[in-house]
């Protein structure tokens, strides 16, 4: 999430894991600091490296029992990453670099459009955004997708009429 882990990113965390059924982890990717101030937030989404991110998220995988790249120990247990805004552009950005077996969902982040860096993808991909979204227009997002379909990769990717960016504030 662009301004931190925030009430707002906690209480989808909750919903979710309760909807369906499983465990959520919301990680701080800026460890600890949460703003709505907007030039902050700009400041720390340009200065939290994907690799920093990455290595984040590898700790959660390792402590949720997911252990090296793209496999897991109980091969029961399936893995998605989910990301809003900022955390969405990061989520597909983990999934393509090293959880290549997990699901994405990209709630209005960032798309990947390069079709070999998709194509290190083996799990499905969701992407959910807004079509008066100013950041990403639709040419961006049907690359998007046929950046996806270009790369074998399973995909789902929904675009509203009426809203914009970050429409899903609330629970």
């Amino acid at each position: 999430e662009f301004f931190g882990l925030n009430p707002s990113i906690v209480e989808k965390a909750e919903l979710l894991a309760k909807d369906l059924g499983c465990t959520v982890i919301a990680p701080d990717t800026f460890r600890g600091t949460v703003t709505d101030f907007v030039p902050k937030a700009i400041w720390l989404a340009l200065t939290t490296p994907q690799d920093r991110v990455n290595d984040d998220l590898d700790a959660v995988c390792r402590y949720l029992g997911f252990d090296e790249v793209g496999s897991n120990a109980d091969s029961a247990k399936k893995l998605a990453v989910v990301g809003f805004c900022f955390g969405g552009g990061k989520a597909i950005r983990y999934t393509t670099q090293r959880k290549r077996d997990a699901a994405t969902v990209v709630f209005y982040g960032s798309p990947v459009t390069d079709v070999k860096e998709l194509q290190q993808l083996n799990g499905p991909v969701c992407g959910i955004f807004g079509n008066q979204d100013a950041q990403f227009p639709s040419s961006l997002l049907d690359n998007f997708q046929s950046s996806l379909d270009d790369a074998g990769v399973d995909n789902d990717i929904r675009v509203y009429d009426g809203v914009g960016h970050a429409f899903w504030k609330d629970v």
